[in-house]
This record gives structure tokens, C-alpha cells and sequence, in this order.
């Protein structure tokens, strides 16, 4: 029995914890205001500690074959669970939205996370996808008192529920065809790619894409970044795209590796597509949480391109910068959450205007996730980016890897943006003193400098990414 609960601890200590967050607000009438993060804090710290020591474990298969436990599950796991801790930690408390609520609906997301970390069976993977859907839809809304989070809650639930419907209807396609929803028995009984299952597997990457908010389902990606509030957009733009991996891995590598010509030409269009349109609209944008969410798709079209070389390097590589990418928008969206107060929240690039005069610790933290995001040496984003493009040259995608360069050149307009606006831009009205916490400032400076000793020495993280990476794929 024991040997059976221990994998699975984890997820065991993620519900506990939000039942115990559920008791807790439902007994004490009014408890006190830090009581639901500290809860939070707990459990991830917990959930964190019990998965660290399953990295080195067997693979293990679990529950009738619904479940397994391998170096990716536990890697994106912990990967995913210290991004959440982050996230709780760094988040104000506001006294516009219910903050237990938020947290005990992180919660759920994060459990949502941890099954499609680990799901062997296409039914439990659509399970932990919606645990987590219907987890984000309730974040994006929850700031009742705004018409902007109320709109951008409806996108959002409308395109998710039509994407939802279309992977479902993937999934159906191929246990029609095989008359079984598991993933090792997929992976065994695909020999033919026939018709129905290039149709079946074209329907699953079209939920994939939307998770990931690729083009042309990225339409939710902007307006819920600038509709919801700013912990939640913090939530929203890292935790999910972990585990968009965990799905995108499980499926197109676990179940249909065999048939990787054909996803790998579908993976490269979505990519191209996202990395020259994302980061083209981003140029026009002035909304600064809207212009993170343009970006966002740039570097999801990045991101793609590594996986679309079919090479092991290229998954390896996108992992990188898939864990680097949102270490960098952690940082950016951490700096606006903790300049903003309940009196004035930044929202628009000119709002950073002189920011360097009032917050000069502030102003260069944001400098290295807006030089990360370039590329620019020696912050992490420039060896991410390098990375993914020796992928590309490797695999003799050069004229690629061109392409994938200029875009680079085009982000960095909008990115140098924000730096002029800070560094440059001069303004009589200044920013206040912030309203936030030693702890949450103390989280932001420990997430900024991050970022430069990643770059300075990224051989922790890419061993990390290599070891996860299961050592038997044979793509090349």
C-alpha cells in the first residue's frame, strides 16, 4: 500500500492542502489575511519536497496504466511547483478580489498540472487538461468588480471550451481507430499513418496549440494578460505552459512518435506562424500586459521550432527555453505587481516612464527580463535562444534559423521600448512607494538576478533539461 501511495504523494499533498484551505475559510469567519498563503506556501513546500526525492526513481506504472512516474513527470512537476511557490509568494493581497480564493483555485490549477505531468492514459491527460481549464477560467474572473476581467474571462472560457471540444473529439477519433485511450499501447500498435489518424492527431495539436497560445489560437493569450488581474496574469503566463510541455510531450513523442513526420511539418507551421505575426503585433502594442502577451506567442513560435527539428537536441533545447521564458515573464509581471497599488496599477508603458529616478533596484531588474527577452549576453534568454537556434543549424534548418534571428531583431524594438521609457522617458508625475512586502521585493530581486546567473553559467539547467528528457528517445 505504501509503495503505492508514495508516487503519488505529491498530488495527495496538493489536495490535502486544499481541503485544508476549503475548512479553514469555511470554520473561521474572519481569518487573517496572510493565513490562505501561508497555507499555500506550505503545501507546495511540501508537495515540492516530496517529489524531489522520486526524480531518481524507477519508471513506474501505475493504476491500470493510467498514471506513470519518470524523470519528465518529476522534473516538470518540481519545475512547475516552484514556479507556483514563486507566483504565491510574490503576489499582494488586494482588497479587490477574494485572495484565499485565488489561491485555493492556484491550487487546483497546480493539481491539474501535476496529472498531465504524469497521465499515461489520453482520458486522464483530458481530465488534468480541464481541472486546470476550468481552474484558469475561474482566475481570469475572478475580479467581479471589472468589466475588462469579465470580458476577458468569456474569450477565454468560449475559445477553451471550442478547443476543448476539438481535442476531445481527437481523442475519440483514435480510440476509434484502436479501441485504446493508452499511451504505451499507442505507441506500439501505430505502424500505418492513415488518413483518419493524420485527421485524429491534427485535431489533438489544435488543443495542444490553444494551451500553448499559439497562432492561430492565441486571441485569448492578449486579452486575458490585460483583462485579468496582475497575480493572476502571473499565474496564467508560467504554471499552464509547463505543463502545455507535459502535454505536448506525452502525446506527439510518448503516443505518436512513430508517425513524427507528420506532426513535426504541423509543429513547424504553428511555429513560423506564431514567431513572425506574435512578435510583429507586439510592435504596435502600448498596453504593457497586452504587449507580454504578444511576446508571449514569439516565444512560443521559438519554442516550436526546437521541438520541429525532430531531434532530441531540439526537445532538449526547447525545454530550456520553455523553463527560461517563464522565469523571464515571472519577472516582468512580478515588477508591475509590485509597483502597483490599490491606488494606481501600472498598465501602460508610459507608466514606466522615469521609472529609474523612484526605483532604481526595480528599473534593473526589469532591465535584465527585457535584455533576457532579447537575447542580449550574458542574461539567460541569450543562450535559450542560442540553443534553439544550433538546433535549427544541426538540422539543417538554417534558412530557419534566419528567420528565427530577424524576428529577434524585430522583438528587440519593442523590448528596448520599455528600457527607453524607463531609462530615458522624463515625467512630472512619479510612481509612489509601493505598497508591497520585504518578502515579495525579496522574491523579485532573487528572480532578476536569476536571470543573469542562468546566463552566466547555464550548465545546471540544460543538465537538468537533458536528464528529464528521457535517455531511450531516438528521433534523429
Amino acid at each position: 500500500m505504501i509503495n503505492i501511495i508514495k508516487p503519488i504523494i505529491p498530488e495527495l499533498t496538493l489536495a490535502a492542502g486544499i481541503c485544508l484551505m476549503v475548512l479553514v475559510n469555511s470554520f473561521i469567519r474572519t481569518p487573517h489575511r496572510s493565513t490562505s498563503q501561508i497555507l499555500a506556501v506550505l503545501t507546495l513546500v511540501i508537495a515540492t519536497a516530496t517529489a524531489v526525492p522520486l526524480f531518481n526513481h524507477d519508471v513506474e506504472i501505475l493504476f491500470n496504466g493510467q498514471f506513470i512516474i519518470d524523470p519528465l513527470a518529476i522534473g516538470l512537476k518540481i519545475s512547475a511547483y516552484v514556479a507556483v511557490l514563486l507566483v504565491v509568494l510574490s503576489t499582494t493581497i488586494n482588497e479587490k478580489i477574494n485572495q484565499s480564493e485565488i489561491l485555493l483555485i492556484e491550487l487546483f490549477a497546480t493539481l491539474g498540472i501535476s496529472i498531465i505531468c504524469s497521465a499515461a492514459n489520453l482520458l486522464t491527460i483530458y481530465l488534468g487538461l480541464e481541472t486546470l481549464a476550468l481552474s484558469l477560467y475561474g482566475l481570469v474572473a475572478a475580479n467581479k468588480n471589472s468589466i475588462e476581467s469579465t470580458e476577458a474571462a468569456m474569450k477565454f472560457f468560449i475559445l477553451g471550451v471550442i478547443a476543448s471540444a476539438i481535442f476531445l473529439y481527437g481523442i475519440s477519433l483514435i480510440y476509434g481507430i484502436y479501441g485504446t485511450l493508452n499511451i504505451n499501447l499507442l505507441n506500439v500498435m501505430i505502424v500505418n499513418n492513415t488518413l483518419e489518424l493524420k485527421i485524429a492527431v491534427g485535431f489533438i495539436l489544435c488543443g495542444i496549440a490553444f494551451k500553448f497560445g499559439a497562432i492561430p489560437f492565441h486571441s485569448w493569450v492578449p486579452d486575458t494578460y490585460q483583462g485579468a488581474s496582475t497575480p493572476v496574469a502571473l499565474f496564467i503566463s508560467t504554471a499552464p505552459k509547463i505543463a502545455a510541455f507535459a502535454l505536448l510531450y506525452r502525446l506527439l513523442i510518448d503516443a505518436f512518435i512513430s508517425i513524427s513526420e507528420t506532426w513535426v511539418v504541423m509543429i513547424y507551421a504553428l511555429g513560423m506562424i506564431s514567431l513572425i505575426i506574435g512578435n510583429l503585433i507586439a510592435i504596435s502594442q502600448n498596453n504593457f500586459k497586452r504587449l507580454l502577451g504578444y511576446s508571449a506567442i514569439g516565444h512560443i513560435g521559438f519554442i516550436f521550432l526546437g521541438i520541429a527539428t525532430g531531434t532530441k537536441d531540439g526537445l532538449e533545447s526547447s525545454l530550456f527555453y520553455l523553463l527560461i521564458y517563464v522565469l523571464m515573464t515571472m519577472v516582468a509581471f512580478m515588477v508591475i505587481e509590485v509597483l502597483s497599488s490599490k491606488h494606481r496599477e501600472v498598465k501602460l508603458l508610459k507608466d514606466f516612464k522615469d521609472l529609474n529616478s523612484s526605483h532604481p533596484w526595480l528599473s534593473l531588474i526589469m532591465l535584465f527580463s527585457m535584455c533576457s527577452m532579447i537575447g542580449i549576453p550574458p542574461f539567460a534568454g541569450f543562450y535559450a535562444k542560442w540553443s534553439v537556434l544550433s538546433s535549427l543549424v544541426e538540422a539543417n534548418m538554417v534558412y530557419t534559423a534566419i528567420i528565427a534571428i530577424l524576428m529577434t531583431v524585430v522583438a528587440a524594438f519593442y523590448y528596448l521600448r520599455v528600457i527607453w521609457f524607463i531609462y530615458f522617458e522624463k515625467t512630472n508625475q512619479e510612481i509612489g512607494q509601493p505598497e508591497s512586502t520585504i518578502l515579495q521585493k525579496a522574491v523579485v530581486s532573487f528572480t532578476g538576478i536569476a536571470i543573469l546567473l542562468i546566463g552566466l553559467y547555464p550548465k545546471p539547467i540544460l543538465d537538468f533539461c537533458r536528464q528529464i528528457i528521457s535517455s531511450n528517445l531516438l528521433l534523429d
